[in-house]
């Protein structure tokens, strides 16, 4: 059985998106502009529809979205507009949960 090397748990900025790492197969990046979810990567293979973006019906359109870091353990990223806050948690995958 091949093994699959992962990147460490984090969140960086690649200057349109926060992409986060799971550190457990799972990367997904986040519009910085939008908020919106604009990849969704699980094991390299590509889950997220293009043409919908967020999996609001509406879309979230322009927003205030920040990144953070809590006790080196989960990565959230909010998303906040006129409206609505939204939240996108992800916690560490240490080796023995994969």
């Amino acid at each position: 059985m091949a093994s699959t090397a992962f990147a460490a748990f984090g969140v960086t900025d690649n200057g349109r998106n926060y992409v986060v790492d799971t550190n457990g197969g799972l990367v997904f990046s986040v519009s910085k502009s939008t908020g919106d979810i604009v990849s969704l990567l699980y094991n390299g293979i590509q889950c997220q529809d293009s043409s919908k973006m967020s999996h609001i019906g509406s879309g979230l359109k322009s927003s205030n979205v920040a990144a953070s870091t809590i006790n080196s353990q989960y990565i959230k990223i909010t998303v906040k507009t006129s409206t609505l806050t939204q939240y996108y948690i992800a916690k560490a995958c240490s080796d023995f949960e994969i």
